[in-house]
């Protein structure tokens, strides 16, 4: 990873959230942000990891074997 892509505990708090409820609006809810904040902080993790964290599907949320 670059300088400019580390992660930051808030990231790491929210993928640990995100991997215990597998549900992006109870997961904004518990840390106080919205499930945009989730989405995005997400997303980032993923493009500096190279892979994807969490299959996503309208009804769920799964980990990866890489998640």
């Amino acid at each position: 990873m670059e300088s400019g892509d580390t992660m930051e505990l808030r990231d790491i708090e929210i993928f640990l959230t995100l991997a215990e409820e597998l549900h992006f609006g109870r997961s904004a809810e518990r840390l106080h942000v919205s499930p945009a904040r989730v989405s995005q902080a997400i997303k980032k993790q993923e493009r500096a990891i190279g892979a994807q964290l969490f299959e996503r599907t309208s009804r769920q949320v799964r980990l990866t074997p890489v998640g």
